[in-house]
Order: structure tokens, then sequence, then C-alpha cells
């Protein structure tokens, strides 16, 4: 009997039951697995599967992101240090989450290799070999100090000498620094840490609630369960992956160029062919076709087959450096004239379709007046009109900005009330 062994049929297994003769009652079972390669292919049975493959290797190859870093991108021996490939994917996960900050647990980024000296396009198939599970990552309002405890916690083993590698190791994002002489954070969410601010982090589900015994997490969540309610079921997150996956291939959009360099025949819109040599031109690559259809449906809105330029300005947006160059004085809020000069380089140079959007943007913020501002944060929310893009996870379900601002006003108030002594280990 022959037996497929794996997801990926690279292997099969052989059983041989063998009865001596035909009146006997004892039989011989031996068994094996042998790689698929020792048997030469049916050329019918592999034209077919190479057929339907195609699909899987377009997706495979598509790149997710451009390295330009100065350093190499390894994700080599990060259960002892930071890593550029760790801080990226956990940079990219608070973006995508919209949160102040972001940790990870090193257990979830398993590459553990050095990428080739020059490694440029990082893509999906990259991505599956790094983190291979769910890893469900929620959203919590948590007091900087229990924050920067945890990520002592779980770097102690990576100071001894030598040092010793665990998954526990939590890979913080790049709005981050971590003092390992002092043992505590010293800059968080792109500023001077504080430790009595609540922040919006962004964790793991498992490393809250016991997954590889982070005692400042554990015991902040068990002295919090109004965060954790539904029995902490890690249906609470979303997928580290599906978030990543999902931001990046609308992250860019932003990446592209502006709305008339892509429509280069002044249509006022644009079509699959347009996004296809503007995404070529970006990744200096040939893509699939599932690669561009994908990207035309990330903006799309309407599915009319086009882009409009106000979809663009939606799909544009959901880049967190977008926003975060957008708001030119570094204020956190954005006026008037910030989205406007940031419409006029990405969108549209026409003045009377500038103002129209301009003034879409704060209507739906519900926002009016000359000197209007939009808390930086809160842009998230305009593209959440149309793609409906969860900006932050709370636990148990997904909350809207006005829940989590709530949220983060109720633990404050508790924090006031309680000794500090309730909060940490």
């Amino acid at each position: 009997k022959v037996i497929k062994c794996g997801s990926e049929a690279t292997y099969v297994g052989i059983s041989r039951v063998v009865w001596p003769d035909a009146g006997s009652k004892r039989v011989t079972v031996t068994t094996e697995i042998k790689p698929v390669s020792e048997w030469a292919p049916d050329p019918k049975v592999e034209e077919i599967v190479h057929r339907r493959m195609e699909v899987v290797r377009e997706l495979d190859n598509a790149p997710l992101f451009v390295w330009d870093g100065e350093s190499i991108l390894t994700s080599k021996d990060n259960r002892i240090q930071e890593t550029t490939l760790s801080t990226k994917l956990v940079s990219t996960l608070r973006d995508a989450l919209g949160c102040d900050c972001c940790v990870l647990n090193a257990g979830n980024i398993r590459g553990n290799k050095d990428y080739p000296k020059g490694y440029k396009f990082f893509t999906y198939n990259d991505l599956k070999s790094e983190i291979p599970f769910d890893c469900e990552m929620i959203v919590v309002p948590m007091p900087g100090l229990i924050l920067s405890e945890a990520i002592a916690h779980s770097r102690e083993k990576s100071l001894m000498k030598p040092p010793v590698s665990t998954g526990g190791y939590l890979h913080m994002d790049d709005g981050m620094q971590f003092d390992h002489a002092t043992k505590r954070l010293v800059k968080c969410a792109g500023k001077a840490f504080d430790p009595d601010r609540i922040y919006q982090v962004g964790a793991l589900f498992m490393a809250m609630t016991g997954v590889d015994q982070n005692t400042p997490l554990v015991t902040f969540t068990d002295s919090n369960p109004h965060l954790f309610p539904i029995d902490k079921s890690n249906e609470m997150g979303r997928p580290a992956k599906l978030l990543l996956v999902d931001y990046m291939s609308k992250a860019i959009w932003y990446q592209l160029g502006g709305f008339d360099s892509i429509d280069a025949d002044e249509k006022g819109y644009l079509t699959a062919q347009d996004i296809r040599k503007a995404i070529e031109k970006h990744f200096s690559r040939s893509v699939g076709d599932i690669v561009v259809s994908n990207m035309l449906a990330t903006a799309d809105v309407n599915s009319d087959g086009q882009v409009s330029r106000e979809e663009m300005l939606r799909v544009t947006m959901i880049n967190a450096s977008a926003r975060r160059e957008m708001d030119a004085d570094g204020s956190g809020t954005l006026d008037r004239d910030e989205v406007r000069n940031f419409v006029r380089r990405v969108i549209s140079t026409n003045e009377d379709e500038v103002q129209r959007l301009v003034d879409l943007v704060f209507a739906e913020h519900h926002v009016e007046g000359d000197d209007a501002h939009i808390e930086q944060s809160h842009v998230l929310s305009f593209v959440q009109r149309s793609f409906q893009i969860d900006g932050v996870n709370m636990p148990g379900h997904k909350k809207d900005r006005s829940e989590i601002t709530a949220a983060k006003s109720q633990l404050a108030n508790k924090q006031a009330k309680t000794s500090a002594s309730n909060l940490t280990p």
C-alpha cells in the first residue's frame, strides 16, 4: 500500500503486509518512507501539476517589500539578539495593527538564516519560511513599566555568558530601544520612554496568557481580566502572517509613485495594465497576473475594475510611512495644509480635485473649519470606511479607535487608584 506523506507529497509511505502462506494467521508488516524522486514522473500528470501550481509559484515569488538597508537581511540567532528581519517584521506588524508599539516572541520567527548580500526582494515564500504558524496578535493597553519589565524578563538568558537561546526573547519594532546595561526601555513609540504612560501594545496572544512564561505579561493579564474576555480564546486576535501580507500588499501603493505618474496616458483612472507597469518598475522584475489582480483588488473599492483618485488616496494612506510623512511638523495631528500638500504630491495637482478630497477626509472625521485638526492616529478610520481594516484588535473583538481610547482611560483610572504592586510582578 502506498500512502502520501505530508501535504506536499514529496515523500511516500510504503506498507507491506505479507502472509507466509494462505492458511497463516500471522503476518509480517514492514513500512518505509521514500522520496518520490526515486520514481520517474508520469509526463501527463507532471504537466497537469505544473500548470495547476503556476498560481502558487506566482504567489510564492510575489515581492512584499524591498530591502534597502545598509545591513544584510537576517534572522540568524534571533533567539539571543535583535536581527534586521525580526525588527522589520515587528515594525510592520505595529503599522498593520495601528498601535503605539509591538513585540513578538522570537520563537515565532523561525528562518534563522542570513539572506545573501544584496538580497533585495523579500517574497511571500520568504515570509512563509520565517513565520510558519498563525501567531495570533492582539493589541492591549499596557503601562510602560510592565512592557519594560516584560522585555527585560524575556532577555535575561540572552545576557548570560555564554548566552542561552530562548523562544521567549521579545523582539521590538524600530520605534523602541532597550538598554541592556540598565535592563530598561529608553525609547518607545518613537519617543523617550515613559514608564507611566499607557501604551497600545501589539503582542502575541499566547505570550499574554502563558507561553514562554513571561511573568510580567502573565501577571498583568491575570490582574486585568476585563481586557481578556471570552475565556482568553486565541480567536481574539489576527494571525501575524495574514496581517503582514494584508498590510504589505496595500502599503506598496505608496511606493509606486503618484497617481499621474502611474496613469501615463492621462485617463483619469488606473487599470490593471497601469498597475503592472508601476509594480514591475518599482521591483525591477516581472510579476504574475495574480499579483496584479490582487493589487488592483486592494484599492478597487467599488469593484469596477479601475482605481480612482479617491480610491488611491484611501489605499495610500494605509501606509504608516505615508501618514508619518503627511504629519510634516511631527505634532501628531494633521491640519488642512498638511493633508492638502500630501494630496497634491501623490494624488492630483488639480486644485478643485485636491479641495474635494481634502474636504472628504475632514468630513469623514467630523471636523470642520479652516483650523481643524485630525489626530494622526485617527487617519486609519478614513481608510477603514472602505477597506474594513481594524486599526487595532482588542482581546475579545475588534474595536474602533473611540473604544480603544475608552479602554485606555479605564485602565489609566484603575492604575491611578491601585498601588503599583497590583500591576507589577
